[in-house]
């Protein structure tokens, strides 16, 4: 059935037309009704359960309980208890975790029905939290051998997050150019077309078919439990999109009890700093509502929630209306199989603010892009397929379908620019344990790309990969991994591109809690049709937009030490050394074209390039736990090798401090962090778009902070916050032409009923 599966994903690089898409859904359905015709037949055991706090006695609620290779798992209630009603007899190891603690397992006995007691063992250093981004399967934080960061629920909630990209902003490495992101300088500005991260939701890729952006706004940020970011090259295990690093949003699990949440919260803008930037004399507002609902049965689990954001902007002609929508879907075939269905929708309306008219008027837009609106409409839908056919294999299926639809419209409703576009994505994996030190992971992708646009052309692009990985321990504290990957991507009429990305990583334990980490492996990401193809010359600006249909695909290497070692229980130094050569780099090129007086832009591969530095963290806690802080600091050196000028859009120093302290029913909180001023920019943009006073650009100092009363302490389960951003109101831009927004008020207000 593994051939079928591979033939059908095959197949759709071979359909010349989307509309095809269809049969080959049809086919992988009908590939994943075979495999599960071995249906589990064995008899099973109830084992039920504790799960407490080492330090007090406390029970942990929400703890995460597991029967490791099956489909079985559940959650700790309000007393720390769990049941798990049928384990089989042939699988009983049962793995608990949870935020704050030490992960623990154990082996069940052999008897009818069990009962289990777990004493977890506090701490804020999450090295044993379990991931999967790094190797495509999971396993310990501290077995990881390149570098990562892990965001957990909590950092959303505490700090009121409404898109995905306003957390990601305090991972160490991590940079913003507005929507744009850029991990360890591997990427400048675009203008969000062509992005070198790749972005997964549940291990899927969320890239758009036209521009291959990145649209952090919708992701449901309620339905997070975890992101996980693994920086250098990914490409080895990724392909295309993956150059500068992976972005990996994890979903919640469905709740085992039927569960209402709720979330509402209102906000407010200050005013301008300065009199002379004062455009309307309304008071601007903020406000969201959010509902959903989570329920299981003993086979099946639903999820479903609904948003809705509305915000009248700081800026003049930026206000924003956002509905979204999200649905996932679980069905246990048997304690082995499970396949998981997910769908989310994201609707948006805004005014086009691409930079100011000038410094005097910086939140007024410049002239040529006066009232003009921004609708779109975005929605994915996935299905995986998990089947655990022994103690040392499993496999799963995954296919995404990907639909973007946006539209740039004057006052008058005269449509300026609109795409529409699909990206469809299939994958099959299988992972082999052999022996107890040896594990084989391989696996087989294809994607399919469609592009309907006045904008960009109507195109059509495919390709697909095979990747093949083995990672060997050598003793408990040293493991090795070797990896390959080999792709092709191609826009139908064009040429063909292929590489081959080989991956290498190290991992030595010196003892518990200190281990040394070793990574090298080369990426390529090839060329997004928006790069390729577009032509506008609705830019906002006296420029026009020309095809670059000659442009190469990008290619690096990337080599990184780093290093993880728990000082003390409740402290946590991480260090990392990073090299990575560019070759091929695609920029924006402005320039004054006398053949067709006129100022024109295009990608063009201009750039060789190398960026070197390091990441410093430090985490920990104190009293008891109550209080935690932590420290990030980022250089980046990143040169032109052929000038050895700085590259553009790069900041050199990141740094961010995080501090949280909790007093029931209390909780506080505060963040701090300083992006260095921006060292080169785009000055030929700057003169030719003309983006008038568009070289002002400082260093960025921001300062949050936040309070928080959790009632559920008297017995009512709701939470409020308050939340003040941009606390001193500093006025600073991550993109030229761009004030961020000023200090603002938010008040929520969320509760959970079950």
């Amino acid at each position: 059935m593994l051939l079928v599966i591979c033939l059908v994903i095959l197949s759709v690089l071979r359909e010349p037309y989307f509309c095809k898409k269809i049969f080959f859904i049809r086919k992988l359905v009908y590939a994943i009704l075979c495999l599960t015709t071995n249906v589990w037949t064995q008899g099973g055991i109830a084992i039920t359960g504790k799960v407490v706090s080492l330090e007090d006695g406390a029970p942990i609620i929400g703890a995460s309980v597991v029967v490791v290779n099956t489909t079985i798992g559940t959650a700790t209630d309000a007393e720390g208890k769990f049941s798990l009603v049928f384990v089989p007899s042939n699988r009983r190891t049962i793995s608990v975790s949870a935020v704050g603690y030490k992960s623990a397992s154990k082996i069940a006995g052999q008897f009818d029905s069990l009962e289990l007691l777990f004493s977890l063992i506090p701490s804020v250093i999450q090295a044993q939290t379990v991931v999967v981004t790094a190797n495509k399967r999971e396993q310990s934080l501290e077995e990881v051998p390149v570098s990562m960061s892990i965001i957990e629920a909590r950092a959303f909630e505490q700090r009121n997050t409404i898109a995905l990209d306003d957390v990601l902003r305090y991972v160490p490495g991590v940079n913003f150019q507005q929507s744009q992101v850029n991990i360890r300088a591997s990427s400048g500005y675009s203008r969000g077309v062509g992005s070198r991260v790749l972005l997964l939701m549940d291990g899927v890729p969320l890239l758009s078919g036209d521009t291959g952006e990145i649209t952090f706004e919708s992701i449901p940020v309620f339905q997070i439990d975890k992101v996980e970011v693994v920086k250098g090259a990914g490409s080895a295990l990724y392909g295309s999109g993956a150059l500068g690093g992976v972005i990996n949003v994890l979903t919640k699990e469905v709740d085992e009890h039927t569960t209402v949440w709720w979330k509402l919260y209102g906000g407010v803008y200050s005013d301008p700093a300065y009199d002379q930037w004062k455009w309307s004399n309304n008071t601007r507002w903020m406000n969201g509502q959010s509902i959903g609902f989570s329920t299981r049965s003993e086979d099946a689990a639903v999820a479903a929630s609904v948003q809705r954001i509305s915000d009248d902007g700081y800026r003049e002609q930026d206000w924003r209306r956002k509905y979204s929508a999200f649905l996932k879907a679980q069905y246990d075939l048997s304690p082995y199989q499970s396949i998981t269905v997910t769908s989310n929708l994201f609707q948006q309306y805004r005014g086009d603010f691409l930079w100011w008219k000038d410094l005097k008027n910086a939140l007024r837009p410049a002239d040529a892009q006066k009232n003009i609106t921004v609708s779109s409409l975005r929605f994915n839908n996935a299905v995986q397929y998990k089947h655990f056919v022994t103690n040392d294999f499993y496999y799963e299926t995954k296919a995404v379908h990907f639909r973007g639809n946006w539209y740039r419209d004057s006052l008058n409703n005269k449509r300026m620019d609109e795409s529409i576009s699909d990206a469809v994505v299939a994958e099959l994996q299988g992972n082999l344990s052999i022996g107890s030190n040896n594990i084989f992971t391989a696996g087989i992708v294809g994607n399919y790309e469609r592009v309907k646009a006045n904008i960009f052309g109507n195109h059509y692009g495919n390709g697909a990969a095979l990747y093949l990985q083995n990672e060997y321990m050598v003793t408990k504290g040293f493991s090795a991994i070797a990896g390959l990957r080999h792709d092709f991507q191609q826009v139908i009429g064009l040429q063909q591109y292929q590489q081959t990305n080989p991956k290498l990583g190290v991992r030595y334990t010196i003892e518990e809690g200190h281990t040394v980490r070793l990574s090298a492996g080369r990426g390529f990401r090839a060329p997004s049709i928006g790069e390729l193809y577009t032509s506008t010359k609705n830019t906002g600006s006296v420029a026009i937009i020309i095809p670059s249909i000659n442009l190469q695909p990008e290619h690096s290497e990337a080599y990184e030490i780093s290093s993880s070692n728990n000082l003390t229980e409740n402290l946590r130094l991480e260090t990392a050394l990073f090299h990575s050569d560019y070759s091929d780099l695609i920029e924006p090129n402005v320039q004054s074209d006398t053949a067709v007086k006129a100022v024109t832009l295009n990608f063009r591969n201009i750039t060789q390039a190398r960026i070197r530095g390091f990441e410093l963290s430090v985490l920990t806690s104190f009293l008891s736990h109550s209080v935690t802080v932590d420290g990030h600091y980022n250089y980046n050196w990143a040169i032109d090798t052929k000038t050895g000028a700085f590259l553009r859009f790069r900041p050199r120093h990141i740094a961010s401090i995080n501090a949280e302290w909790t007093k029931k029913p209390f909780e506080f909180g505060a963040d701090y962090r300083f992006v260095s001023r921006i060292e080169a920019i785009d000055d030929k943009l700057v003169e030719l778009a003309p983006i008038k006073n568009g070289s002002q650009r400082v260093a960025n100092h921001i300062v949050d902070a936040r309070c928080g009363l959790n009632l559920i302490e008297f017995g009512i389960p709701v939470r409020a916050t308050l939340n003040i951003n941009n606390l001193f109101g500093y006025n600073y831009n991550e993109l030229i032409g761009n004030i961020s927004p000023p200090r603002h008020f938010v008040l929520s207000f969320e509760g959970i009923l079950q």
